[in-house]
């Protein structure tokens, strides 16, 4: 059986042609799966994923930070034995007091499920996101600190990012007053960018729209998604992603659409909703949103 550094000289789902969000996604829905979901934490907090997440990083030589840290379940006799954790990859510019975070949940609801859109596609994405800014870093060309995050237990309330907002409130990304973090999810299919309603009629959705240079960015209403426990403490912060046409214009027209309901079925694997030249050009939407120069 191949090592995971011998499939890196591949760097495709099957035909030697994909972008790195695109392989690490087909990677991670056939090949690494969660026994179970992040509802009470585990004995140990390293799940599939996120030791699948981590060693990625590392063979990408990106550094990390790893982030246990302790849930509560009122039906767990031993509370301090149950962890979750998230995994922290911090860039500097060289002189710099804002901050841009971007986050992805890495915990599944339904263990069965490829789980690509929910939110396989966006992990991917930030890791292939981590390893563009790694160069572009040791280059001294970031002109904004960016911070990128995958973190656990979205689909039990959000635990993990209670935790970064904790983290945040302590100061460790500075002054709250400069940051903005953005929560992506389905973000494996679709030209359409979007973010979620709460932004409707704000200047933050003018300023995406002005970094992004696109003249529509559609405003949805979106199910729950860890923006909201952002905002609660008055954090500039919101859920983005991608549709195609179709879900983007039922999305607008009838506040749902059937990427959504994929979300934790059997049905959200990768055949049904991966394509290479949307994620890719996702991530250099991110890499706007960064203020970072394309080339």
């Amino acid at each position: 059986m191949e090592t995971k550094e011998e499939n890196l000289k591949d760097n495709t789902p099957e035909n030697k042609s994909g972008d790195k969000g695109y392989y690490y996604l087909y990677e991670m829905c056939k090949s690494i799966r969660n026994d179970s979901h992040s509802a009470s934490g585990y004995l140990n907090p390293i799940t599939n994923r996120l030791r699948d997440i981590m060693e990625t990083l590392s063979l990408e030589g990106v550094t990390f930070r790893f982030i246990p840290f302790h849930t509560h379940n009122e039906n767990t006799f031993d509370k301090e034995s149950l962890k979750l954790a998230n995994v922290m990859v911090d860039f500097k510019a060289k002189d710099s007091d804002e901050t841009v975070i971007f986050t992805a949940h890495h915990d599944i609801a339904n263990s069965n499920s490829e789980n690509c859109q929910d939110n396989t596609a966006s992990v991917c994405n930030l890791i292939d996101l981590c390893i563009r800014l790694k160069k572009l870093e040791q280059e001294g060309k970031l002109t904004k600190n960016i911070s990128v995050g995958f973190t656990d237990c979205e689909e039990v309330g959000g635990r993990g990012m209670n935790q970064l907002i904790k983290e945040i409130k302590s100061g460790i990304y500075g002054d709250e007053e400069n940051l903005t973090l953005y929560a992506l999810e389905l973000t494996a299919q679709g030209e359409n960018f979007w973010v979620s309603g709460i932004l409707k009629d704000s200047e933050f959705h003018k300023e995406i729209k002005e970094k992004l240079n696109k003249e529509e960015v559609g405003v949805v209403g979106t199910p729950y998604n860890e923006s909201v426990n952002a905002r609660r403490y008055g954090i500039k912060a919101c859920c983005i992603g991608i549709l195609d046409d179709v879900n983007m214009k039922s999305a607008l027209s009838r506040g749902y659409c059937d990427s959504w309901a994929l979300c934790h079925s059997l049905d959200d694997t990768f055949e049904k909703s991966a394509d290479k030249e949307s994620m890719n050009n996702f991530v250099q939407d991110l890499m706007k949103l960064a203020s970072v120069e394309l080339n």
